[in-house]
């Protein structure tokens, strides 16, 4: 395996105006192809790419055929990722961006008005499809072990002060993001654990070009073919190149015209898991907050219903 330390190619005022933005081969002077790991100037890890490390478990159609049924699955909820400026929704201050097919499979903790821990929608729903999964992601952990211990073991402490039913069985994950086929504009991963690090994998199928994976500060990037493992400092600025099926076509999805498709998975701890109760305390938390909810809508609607009619001329 090649090691090298890199050092800062642009400006942090250069760095800023990329953030958002969708990037190109003119942002990156090297593109690594094989084993490699790369260390920031302070000697610290920016990324320890691993071509075919998760070749066996890739080509294990199931766990295929189940990152792939998410592909259906827009969100605009992914802001500087998605490529695209936030646009205001409706007359409060919620705010979206393009939509684009990214999936959080796994536990998530309590955020916004959500203020309970919980199975993400499609998880809760699809618990046997979930479970397929773990072949993978415990592959992806055994990596991370090997190559990150100090990292690793940093993580596995989060896990043990952590509900098991929040975390992946033999991984130091509780979350897992999966992206289809888009490329992500410039920006910095966020409520993972900042003493962890970040995995992303890579499943692909058909012929595209592009999706490079770009640390555009150190001007390097990533050509990641099917069954790559990449350990990366997601708090370090990134993104990908755009994505040209072989049709011809740029790409925010899969083409079912050619069959072209990037799946990529990025497993992680989310920071705020430790402080989530047993799966049934955080269920009672929801159902109150359903009941609530319910209470409020109904005393709306006898409201409006005991209100006289305005009166007409």
């Amino acid at each position: 395996m090649i090691q090298a330390r890199l050092r800062t190619r642009i400006s942090q005022e250069a760095l800023e105006a990329k953030i958002g933005k969708i990037l190109g081969p003119e942002d990156f002077n090297i593109l690594l192809t094989g084993p490699t790991k790369l260390l920031k100037p302070n000697g610290h890890p920016l990324v320890i790419y691993l071509p075919g490390a998760l070749l066996h478990e890739s080509n294990d159609p199931t766990i295929y055929d189940t990152f792939h049924s998410l592909k259906g699955i827009r969100t605009e909820n992914r802001g500087a990722a998605s490529g695209s400026r936030r646009v205001k929704s409706g007359s409060g201050n919620k705010s979206r961006a393009l939509p684009v097919p990214s999936s959080i499979i796994g536990a998530f903790d309590s955020a916004g008005h959500q203020k309970y821990c919980r199975l993400t929608a499609w998880t809760g729903a699809n618990l046997p499809q979930w479970e397929t999964l773990r072949p993978f992601l415990q592959g992806v952990a055994r990596h991370f072990k090997t190559h990150l211990p100090d990292r690793y073991a940093v993580q596995m402490q989060q896990v043990e002060a952590t509900y098991p039913e929040w975390v992946v069985p033999g991984t130091p994950f509780t979350t897992v993001t999966v992206n289809n086929t888009y490329p992500t504009g410039v920006h910095q991963d966020a409520g993972d654990l900042e003493e962890g690090f970040s995995t992303l994998a890579c499943l692909r199928k058909g012929s595209y070009t592009g999706g490079n994976l770009v640390f555009p500060k150190y001007r390097v990037a990533l050509d990641m073919q099917h069954g790559d493992l990449a350990l990366i400092d997601a708090h370090e600025h990134h993104g990908n190149t755009a994505i040209h099926c072989a049709c011809g076509e740029r790409r925010n999805g899969m083409c079912d015209e050619c069959g072209a498709e990037r799946i990529s998975v990025v497993s992680y701890f989310r920071a705020n898991m430790t402080k989530c109760g047993t799966y049934p305390e955080e269920s009672g938390k929801a159902m109150a907050a359903a009941d609530a909810r319910n209470r409020k809508r109904l005393a709306a609607e006898r409201d409006a219903a005991t209100t006289p009619a305005e009166a007409t001329p």
